[in-house]
């Protein structure tokens, strides 16, 4: 009997088996293209969400016209850094700590810490360099916010140059002014070349703290400070959130002489602390962790535009990475005691050594071992003292706060390997 065509079975297409392995092969490629697409898309966006948090001010405007510049690669690979770090003091905003901020002093944008990092070519070391607020030095003149141009200034306390610039704002404009006639004071001062800057207010120094987990910080006296920061800590080893870690670096009355040159020793531990903190997260190979705390950090950061750049940051963060607590030196800048004014400090000798031996890339504790082996001039020093005096006669008040008087004379700087007393909190 014939069989319908219509029931007939259908004889198997040809090439199915390939087929399907064609269509199988493209299911794949097309998943993992839409994987690839994710993944891409996802580092994409964490970049730009980091790149987002960093507030970037561009001072080369307002920076001398001759100034020299220097090209260098995105990631300063093999090359020496020289980046300043300032700490304001404004109450404006999210910076109003101690509910300050309607006085007219503290609203301002105002610079009280200064700090230069050198990171050498090599990557061997860190060397931080701490310039008191009170050392009094030549400020050039400097273009402000407003557009108008300051006097130069002779024998004036370093913290001056930055209200100069800034004026009485606390705006981006007059924080990128601050920061520039602080930067050229640094230069002439120094005759370093700054390469990049940052900036860091108090809440940026809390919420840093506050993204690292606290920090464990060895304190090495009593702190009693009931009156102005509220700070009362026994001494030893504390752990410190953010709020308590600017209380730290903040705090002058109720330890020590209540001088601000016996504050900077603080705040250098607690920058010590902060390092230390970050090593141990080891948040390099936590990817979550180091997210986390790059974008709360970073949050709090004011730059320049070369280390805005998180290709810049990464690889200097990277090429530091591998450096040992112990090839870490943090000094004052060397001084002494003004002779007409216990409040105010000059440079010595020592503090000539150290720039140098910045400017040419080699260790700053030997220059300063050198320099503490050779003999002083006390008949130079006596002229350059007696001008210095006769030139400060004529200079009007610097405004700064800063009560009591430095221990010494001349100021304990030239070892500059100290021991670190952090490491027993760890």
């Amino acid at each position: 009997m014939a069989v319908p065509s219509h029931a007939k079975p259908k004889p198997h297409a040809r090439h199915s088996a390939k087929d399907l392995t064609r269509r199988t092969a493209r299911r794949f490629l097309l998943a993992g293209f839409a994987v690839v697409l994710f993944v891409v898309s996802g580092v994409g966006i964490a970049y730009h969400d980091l790149q987002s948090q960093v507030n970037t001010i561009d001072i080369n405007d307002l920076l001398d016209d001759n100034r020299d510049t220097r090209q260098v690669a995105d990631s300063y690979e093999g090359q020496a850094v020289n980046i300043l770090i300032l700490g304001t003091d404004s109450r404006a905003g999210a910076n109003n700590v101690d509910g300050s901020e309607g006085s007219e002093e503290v609203a301002v944008a105002r610079s009280d810490t200064a700090m230069i990092l050198h990171l050498p070519a090599d990557r061997s070391r860190i060397e931080l360099v701490s310039i008191p607020r009170d050392l009094l030095v030549d400020i050039p003149a400097c273009k402000t916010a407003d557009g108008g141009t300051t006097e130069a200034m002779s024998y004036t306390t370093f913290n001056t140059a930055f209200a100069n610039g800034a004026g009485a704002s606390a705006d981006d404009d007059a924080v990128a002014a601050g920061v520039a006639c602080t930067l050229a004071t640094v230069e002439e001062l120094t005759g370093l070349y700054i390469d990049e800057y940052l900036v860091v207010d108090f809440n940026g120094l809390i919420t840093t703290v506050d993204a690292l987990g606290g920090v464990n910080l060895y304190v090495d006296e009593d702190i009693n400070d009931t009156e102005y920061t509220k700070l009362v800590l026994e001494s030893g080893c504390q752990h410190l959130d953010g709020a308590t870690a600017l209380q730290y670096a903040r705090v002058r009355h109720g330890v020590g002489d209540g001088s601000d040159l016996q504050r900077i020793p603080r705040q250098q531990n607690l920058v010590s602390a902060m390092l230390r903190t970050a090593k141990s997260k080891n948040y390099f190979t936590n990817a979550d962790a180091l997210y986390s705390f790059a974008r709360a950090a970073l949050g709090s950061l004011t730059a320049s535009p070369g280390i805005s750049s998180l290709t810049t940051l990464a690889g200097l963060a990277m090429s530091a990475g591998n450096i040992d607590m112990d090839q870490m030196t943090f000094i004052t800048m060397p001084n002494e005691q003004a002779p007409w004014d216990g409040n105010r400090a000059l440079p010595t000798d020592e503090a000539d050594a150290v720039w140098a031996a910045m400017k040419a890339d080699t260790p700053i504790s030997e220059a300063l071992d050198t320099a503490a082996q050779e003999p002083t001039d006390s008949s130079s020093d006596a002229t350059s003292t007696d001008a210095a005096q006769e030139d400060q006669a004529t200079q009007p008040s610097s405004g700064s706060d800063q009560s009591g008087t430095a221990a010494n004379k001349t100021i304990p700087t030239a070892d500059a390997t100290p021991e670190d007393p952090a490491a027993q909190c760890y």
